[in-house]
């Protein structure tokens, strides 16, 4: 729940500091490449006499005049939804306090569920299986990929997918961890019953395979640079070399980005110290050349974005001309940057589609010092590739364009 605070002081004293000098007095821990940068900042300017009497009266007519009754709280929301509107940031969002959590909750890689990724099966009215988090319930339970979900509920509660249909059956699967998903899965022509208690878990950001016709290729797909994610293409890439793999494939195909300490610490383990990974300007113009140096310090839940000294360019002999990086449209943000820094420093060709090209970066900003739940993010500065030209509104063409095979267009990658 909110905190309930009068309308008059937090219209004053967010908004007019927002509109003039949002910027002015925050001191930031980190931005990102996405827009994940979960901090919250300090005071504000307080130069706003400008706007102060002309926001005053309109409060104080408000609150006069109207014949309805204000709640001030829902009036506080709806002020701050339209706020990205006036500066004219097309990413720039306002989260209330629950979107805000599930925000924070999302970048740390935590769900809530039993853990698996599905589409609906159209050949059958049915909910097949195409992924399972590793770190999971449903991996515990034993559910496998390319189970096919027909019925919700078991026993003689169980009722077919194809009766009641996909948005329902799907409704019927997700639920709040402590409560049970119940369903019957059909595979090999068994039917197979699961009661799955919902937990907290850590989703994937990192899938991985050896390639089933060629023994000597690992392909890796970054799903999201999120904070689990430099972790996990460790664990990829050491067991892949340890399978055996010489050369390997990044998919980077559907990737909307990330933190920036992810992109940070995963480019960390592939560049050489002190190789830049990442330029940006503010608004008044002044570069900074981000370079790749050991990070130690970062705890909770940035632990797993730290890059020892002796863990810089660790992958750099195994990617170094032996591997490719896939790209396509939704190939964004903090993926471009992965992708850009790849091809500037000769480590790997890039072959897919053009990416979708996004070259600024959003900061995220706690409102909790104006006794508010929520976050607004805006956008902070632009960004650049290491080397190459920047990207933004343009997107990256690959070295060798390659468009998905129509047969296969419409499957999940």
């Amino acid at each position: 729940m909110s905190k309930k605070i009068s309308f008059s002081f937090f219209a004053l004293a967010l908004v007019a500091a927002m509109l003039l000098a949002f910027m002015a007095g925050f001191a930031v821990a980190d931005n990102n490449a996405q827009g994940n940068a979960l901090n919250a900042g300090g005071p504000a300017s307080s130069s706003t006499t400008a706007i102060d009497p002309k926001l005053q009266k309109i409060v104080e007519l408000i609150k006069n005049y109207s014949y309805y009754e204000i709640d001030e709280e829902i009036l506080c929301d709806s002020l701050l939804q339209g706020l990205p509107a006036t500066i004219k940031d097309r990413y720039a969002v306002y989260y209330d306090a629950e979107e805000y959590a599930q925000l924070v909750d999302s970048s740390a890689g935590s769900n809530q569920g039993i853990g698996i990724t599905i589409i609906h099966n159209t050949e059958h009215n049915c909910i097949e299986i195409i992924n399972i988090a590793t770190r999971s319930p449903a991996a515990s339970a034993g559910l496998a990929i390319g189970d096919l979900i027909t019925h919700v509920g078991i026993g003689e509660s169980k009722t077919r997918v194809s009766d009641i249909g996909y948005e329902a059956a799907l409704d019927a699967l997700t639920g709040k961890a402590g409560t049970y998903a119940e369903f019957t899965v059909t595979r090999s022509g068994e039917e197979i019953e699961f009661s799955v208690l919902r937990e907290a878990y850590t989703a994937d950001s990192v899938l991985y395979h050896v390639c089933t016709t060629d023994s000597s290729v690992g392909i890796l797909r970054l799903i999201e640079f999120n904070l689990p994610a430099p972790k996990q293409f460790c664990e990829a890439m050491d067991a892949l070399i340890a399978a055996g793999c010489t050369r390997f494939v990044i998919d980077v195909r559907n990737n909307p980005g990330g933190d920036l300490k992810s992109v940070a610490a995963i480019l960390s383990f592939i560049l050489q110290k002190d190789d830049i990974y990442i330029r940006t300007s503010d608004r008044e113009g002044t570069t900074v050349d981000s370079r790749v140096t050991a990070v130690t310090d970062l705890t909770g839940s940035y632990a797993d974005c730290n890059v020892p000294e002796e863990d810089i360019g660790k992958y750099r002999e195994y990617l170094m001309g032996k591997s490719a990086v896939i790209t396509n449209g939704s190939t964004a943000s903090a993926a471009e940057l992965f992708t850009s820094a790849m091809m500037d420093y000769d480590i790997s060709a890039v072959v897919g589609t053009k990416t979708y090209g996004k070259g600024s970066m959003q900061s995220i900003f706690s409102l909790f010092y104006y006794g508010y739940e929520g976050a607004l993010k805006i956008t902070t500065k632009k960004y650049f590739p290491p080397i190459s030209d920047g990207f933004d509104g343009i997107g990256i063409y690959p070295d060798t364009t390659v468009e998905i095979d129509e047969a296969i267009k419409n499957k999940n990658i």
